[in-house]
């Protein structure tokens, strides 16, 4: 659902961006946005100047909340299966600006804060393409997501220097934004729990 969620998110800020700039030549749908590190692991910059903004998850968070419960779904011989309650988790994600012209990376920047000032949150009644990007959405449901977030976050100057050399390479402008809520949710039970069949109220 992670990667639901980032190329969702890819496709919708790239569309946003050739729409605003209606500039073909340099906009184009397919050179905009990418969705993969900065930086390689061996430290190698990992960037197109062609192209303009990459996205990439740099951390996430569990969103603990008290009151939570497992949760029963129906199986056979009226039985049912008990799973844990589901995880909430905020993801943690970078935007950089990197084209080869440092004014046109400031701008880009702009569109990616103009994109999430005017869409804040994203859920599939207004999105339908939301999980577009689940392959098997029928057997394998924990690929979907229901709702998107996005809030920006801040960081401090040493925040951002150590952020920047976790990723091992030198600054780029960029903007950070927590995203919740994602749910992880593991389907298959390992417990089953018999059916109610009457209850007795003292």
């Amino acid at each position: 659902m992670i990667r639901t969620a980032l190329e969702f998110i890819r496709k919708e800020l790239e569309a946003y961006m050739v729409d605003r700039e209606q500039d073909p030549i340099h906009y184009n749908t397919g050179n905009v946005v990418d969705l993969k590190p900065v930086a390689l692991p061996n430290g190698t910059l990992n960037i197109n100047n062609n192209s303009h903004i990459s996205l990439m998850l740099i951390g996430l968070d569990e969103e603990r909340r008290e009151g939570k419960r497992p949760v029963y779904l129906p199986i056979e011989d009226k039985q049912f299966a008990r799973l844990h309650a589901p995880v909430e988790i905020d993801l943690f994600l970078m935007f950089a600006a990197h084209n080869a012209s440092y004014e046109t990376s400031l701008r880009d920047l702009s569109s990616v804060l103009c994109f999430f000032q005017a869409n804040p949150v994203f859920d599939a009644q207004h999105f339908p393409a939301l999980n577009d990007a689940a392959k098997e959405p029928a057997t394998k449901p924990w690929q979907l997501i229901e709702r998107l977030s996005f809030r920006m976050h801040n960081l401090g100057f040493e925040q951002h220097n150590n952020i920047w050399s976790m990723l091992g390479t030198k600054y780029l402008p960029n903007v950070l934004y927590k995203v919740n809520m994602l749910t992880v949710f593991e389907t298959k039970a390992k417990e089953k729990a018999p059916a109610i069949n009457e209850m007795n109220i003292n």
